[in-house]
């Protein structure tokens, strides 16, 4: 481009000089010139059309950079507002973290028989009460009430044993010491609508209560009877 320019150039200085030293020139040197000075000025019209079409397409590009920057600044905002965040919770996390570290009290593992004379001395409690006589152990008692709640556990249901005589089950689950399991049986017993025939009936002597666990589950039957 340089060099045409400088063609250009010199082609007129050449016809400055040669106007300027001569009293003219002839027609053939004028057109030869002519055409010259016209093929190079439609290569600076070309040049100029490029050069616009490079002007658009940067226009364009810088339109694109600047909505990419806005994008950009848009993100770091969106990551430092996130970062915040994360460094609330992560203090948070290690908070909590410590917290349970701190050594837990273990549960006393609670004990089937600590239940049988738990709610036997509430049965006799409530017998003694009303002005009844407390009711003695019942050994063949309450190897009918173990037997009825293996029974139970092994098919998962409610059942009475056979044996005619006063009774009632319950089955126990989510307590975590032997007070609460007494106590919720006990309740749900004396709310019972056999409860005054079950429980203070004037005639039984004997009594039993069998625990046993499956699992997470206590079955619980209580028998009374007039034998042991």
């Amino acid at each position: 481009m340089r060099r045409k320019w400088l063609m250009f150039g010199v082609m007129f200085l050449l016809i400055s000089c040669l106007l300027a030293g001569c009293g003219g020139i002839s027609e053939e040197a004028y057109n030869a010139v002519k055409a010259e000075r016209d093929a190079i000025q439609a290569q600076v019209t070309n040049l100029q059309s490029e050069v616009s079409a490079i002007q658009a397409e940067y226009d364009g590009l810088q339109a694109d950079y600047d909505e990419l920057t806005g994008e950009l600044e848009t993100v770091q905002a969106e990551h430092e507002e996130l970062s915040t965040e994360y460094d609330e919770l992560n203090a948070q996390y290690e908070e909590l973290s410590q917290q349970l570290d701190i050594p837990v009290e273990e549960v006393a593992e609670i004990n089937e028989a600590d239940v049988e004379q738990g709610l036997l001395q509430l049965i006799n409690q409530a017998r003694a009460d009303n002005g009844l006589t407390e009711l003695d152990w019942g050994k063949y008692l309450y190897r009918d009430a173990i037997a009825n709640c293996r029974d139970m556990a092994t098919s998962g249901k409610l059942e009475y044993p056979d044996r005619p005589c006063w009774k009632d089950i319950y089955q126990a689950a989510g307590f975590s010491t032997t007070d609460e399991i007494v106590n919720a049986t006990f309740t749900v017993w004396k709310a019972g609508r056999n409860y005054e025939e079950n429980i203070l009936d004037i005639g039984p002597k004997y009594g039993a209560v069998a625990v046993y666990k499956s699992g997470e589950v206590f079955y619980i039957t209580y028998m009374l009877d007039y034998y042991h």
